[in-house]
């Protein structure tokens, strides 16, 4: 009998503990989601500039895990050239608007 109620309070322990941490996420995910809307209202500056860094980070990162090689052989024998044109053309272009993003942030706090 006792080693019921041991299992039973177990359980029960392990529900509270799990409705806890959920409650716990949502109300960080609430907070996290006030903390970006006040942040974006008054200084929008500084929350582009900071998506502009992320979205470089990601580049970066994209970079590495695809392992595109881009030498000239290897893109004059690959028979799927579109690859190579579409990163030609979309990672300059989003680069650059992430930088100019970082940029109007520096010069945001520059001026201030």
């Amino acid at each position: 009998m006792c080693e019921i109620l041991k299992d039973t309070i177990m359980k029960i322990e392990n529900q509270i503990s799990r409705y806890v941490f959920i409650t716990f996420l949502i109300v960080v995910i609430l907070l996290s989601i006030s903390i970006a809307v006040i942040t974006y209202r008054y200084y929008g500056v500084v929350a582009r500039g900071i998506t502009g860094i992320v979205i470089l980070y990601l580049l970066y990162f994209y970079g590495r895990y695809i392992n595109m090689d881009v030498s000239m052989n290897t893109m004059l024998l690959d028979t799927k050239k579109g690859k190579y044109l579409i990163s030609a053309f979309m990672v300059p272009l989003i680069s650059y608007w992430a930088v100019a993003q970082i940029c109007e942030m520096v010069l945001f706090f520059w001026k201030r």
